[in-house]
């Protein structure tokens, strides 16, 4: 295995005690229902963190599999699969070059907000779509592309809590630093066009089939969408 490293690795503490600490599992309905019914299903959870959607997927009866490039965040994971044993197999892989020997190995897979703290988006998609059956499919979500919060310095009438969120540069692709970020996530985030997204998946073979944008619970979130879920089949 490769020396990886992770953005989220300096931050894997406090992530782990802001972000289910005590391994519950993940809780947001438009990620059960674009996965639907895994039971008996083998399914890799990309980018997986800590593993709170990994230990959802296994409430929902998948066999899975969690994969992250963090190794202390994986150790968390690790912690509380001893705890409550769901089965889980962790392991310690870059979601930009996954290993080998996972090929063609998953009925499906899930990226829960993580591609957009991925520095390379194509390597990563194909990656995904080569672990992947024949036929198999893949749901991710994302930070809404199309309201993402401009680089320092260029925030443009952003009010949060009112009733509009004003954003710009939707065009310029890359990286750039959010000064809105919770503090338990990395400050660099990588930015990509909506299209970007669509015709990345498509190239790879795995078209996007559906998408959902849920209502937030935030005033801003309840005027604009904050996160963008999709399906790949």
């Amino acid at each position: 295995m490769p020396n990886l490293t992770s953005a989220y690795e300096e931050l894997a503490d406090v992530y782990h005690e802001g972000v289910d600490p005590d391994g519950a599992g993940l809780n947001d309905p438009t990620f059960d229902e674009l996965v639907g019914d895994v039971r008996g299903q083998r399914v890799a959870a990309v980018a997986c963190g800590q593993g709170r959607d990994a230990r959802r997927l296994a409430d929902l009866g998948a066999q899975v599999v969690g994969l992250d490039a963090s190794e202390t965040l994986l150790a968390h994971g690790i912690r509380l699969e001893q705890e409550t044993p769901r089965g889980i197999e962790y392991r310690h892989d870059d979601a930009q070059d996954l290993s080998r020997d996972l090929d063609a190995s998953f009925d499906g897979a899930v990226c829960y907000m993580a591609l957009m703290d991925i520095p390379e988006l194509e390597p990563t998609v194909r990656s995904i779509a080569r672990i992947l059956k024949p036929g198999g499919w893949f749901v991710a979500s994302i930070i809404h592309p199309c309201y993402k919060t401009p680089a320092d310095g260029e925030l443009i009438d952003y009010v949060d809590g009112s009733t509009r969120r004003i954003v710009g540069r939707y065009f310029d692709e890359g990286p750039f630093t959010s000064p809105t970020r919770l503090a338990i996530l990395p400050r660099v985030t990588y930015h990509r066009m909506l299209s970007t997204y669509l015709n990345t998946f498509t190239a790879a073979g795995l078209p996007i089939t559906r998408m959902l944008e849920p209502v937030g619970d935030r005033p801003v979130w309840q005027t604009v969408p904050g996160i963008l879920h999709f399906r790949c089949n």
